[in-house]
């Protein structure tokens, strides 16, 4: 059996996944129809840093109680890795939009839609080595 502390980690990862994957979707199709971004655009960006940050403390939180048996855990290395790199990235994501507000166009709507682009792309390879670590490992 878990740790109740551990339980808290599930929920906040399903916001840091689905919040960029909805910031991403909003882009292109902002992109598609040629529409400058708007307020919802830019709350969306910074609920996403948000919720990446809140996934990466949780886990941090998660992990102190299950910390002997993770140490055993091949993949647990990249993930904590990636747990604690990905807010940073979202942070630049969110930085860029919040500074960039009346400039966001060209070559710094370029390089925010490739940062959010790889931010998704290694939040879903973060929940893969998340899974495996529960489902191969911590679930007896």
């Amino acid at each position: 059996m878990l740790p109740e502390v551990v339980k808290l980690h599930p929920p906040a990862t399903h916001f840091a996944i689905a919040m960029p994957v909805a910031l991403l979707l909003i882009e292109a199709l902002y992109r598609r129809m040629k529409r400058e971004p708007d307020v919802i655009h830019e709350v969306f960006t910074h609920i996403s840093f948000l919720s990446v940050l809140l996934a990466s403390l949780t886990g941090f939180i998660a992990h102190e109680p299950l910390e002997e048996r993770l140490k055993q855990v091949p993949v647990f290395s990249a993930h904590e890795i990636l747990g604690f790199s990905l807010p940073f990235l979202f942070l630049v994501i969110s930085a860029i939009r919040l500074f960039k507000r009346k400039d966001f166009s060209g070559m710094v709507r370029n390089v925010y839609f490739l940062l959010l682009l790889l931010g998704v792309f290694l939040i879903f390879l973060q929940g893969r080595l998340g899974g495996k670590i529960v489902y191969e490992y911590l679930i007896e």
